[in-house]
């Protein structure tokens, strides 16, 4: 793992203790620069390292190990929310069991492709997840809502999209959650 994403770790356990993250935005209205602060949230459920185990036995230890390396220093749940904003969420292990489960049952045409699912971006109901079929380490993408299941891997490679996650972790917490998608 890079120093930036464990940088990136440090700065996000520091912002969930504090319960909040001061989002500043800079807008324009009728001539005069407004200042807008939002004060983002976190509901965050730390894991013991035996629920750490359950979901690397779950996931049959396909997932990066900064994943997993994220469950253990920060936990699942609800990240950057606000009463505007809807966030992301990261799956506990009874929510990854269930959401994996309804991933496989929207599928309508069998695929090559095999996903882990690990959360959803609240905002726009997109799934987020790794295609574990893929055997490049940049195999994590929010998946949009608007294609078919059976077009998700297709569209990440045409958009250019797939990272990983250490790279969207650095990313979200670099822009205070603004860019997560």
């Amino acid at each position: 793992m890079h120093d930036n994403y464990k940088n990136a770790i440090k700065t996000l356990q520091n912002w969930i203790k504090a319960n909040e993250v001061i989002l500043e935005t800079k807008k324009w209205k009728e001539g005069q620069e407004i200042l807008e602060i939002e004060h983002l949230k976190f509901s965050v459920q730390t894991l013991a390292s035996e629920e750490i185990e359950a979901i690397k036995n779950f996931t049959k230890h396909s997932l990066p190990d900064s994943y997993y390396y994220f469950l253990k220093e920060i936990g699942t749940g609800s990240f950057f929310f606000s009463e505007y904003i809807g966030g992301f969420e990261l799956y506990n292990l009874a929510q990854l069991q269930e959401y994996n489960e309804l991933f496989q049952q929207e599928i309508e045409e069998p695929i090559d492709d095999e996903f882990m699912i690990i959360g959803s971006h609240i905002s726009l109901g997109d799934w987020m997840g790794f295609c574990t079929s893929k055997t490049d380490e940049k195999n994590f993408d929010v998946y949009c809502h608007e294609y078919p299941i059976d077009e998700y891997a297709e569209t990440s490679d045409e958009l250019n999209s797939w990272r990983t996650f250490e790279e969207w972790i650095v990313k979200v917490v670099e822009t205070k959650g603004r860019e997560s998608l």
